[in-house]
């Protein structure tokens, strides 16, 4: 029986340290926010997607949303036919795509944690300062 699995988490909270250790032990994995024309990067205000946007800045943050493209994502897991794929990222818009996983892991850190864990990352920039940070701990509610 095919099975899709979604882990999730605020950023900096292991979604990609986990999808890598999935891999390492043989599992089919994706990190879904590297899989190529599936996510964008949009102003709130217009809808439209952006290229003036800036990871540092909380004003510019705040004005952006990381979309996923439900509809390429659905197909993404629709070409799996492995027993069980995960599926490992965050969105925006993640509400509008929960529907499309048979289970959902929420991944959970201390703000201890999570703050050096952003400040730390390799494989993107996000949440590297003071204000920015203040902010990402917010969402942990």
């Amino acid at each position: 029986m095919h099975k899709s699995i979604l882990i999730t988490g605020v950023a900096g909270s292991g979604k990609s340290a986990v999808c890598k250790e999935l891999k390492k032990l043989g599992y089919p994995a994706y990190d879904v926010e590297s899989v190529g024309g599936l996510f964008k990067m949009v102003d709130r205000k217009t809808g439209r997607k952006t290229t003036n946007y800036d990871n540092d800045s909380l004003e510019s943050v705040k004005q952006h949303d990381w979309m996923c493209n439900k509809k390429k994502l659905k197909q993404l897991i629709k070409s799996n036919s492995k027993a069980v794929v995960f599926y490992c990222g965050t969105a925006s818009n993640l509400d509008e795509v929960l529907s499309l996983f048979d289970k959902i892991f929420l991944l959970k850190v201390s703000s201890k944690i999570l703050c050096e864990r952003l400040n730390t990352c390799t494989s993107n920039k996000f949440g590297r300062t003071f204000e920015l940070q203040k902010w990402i701990l917010s969402w942990k509610k």
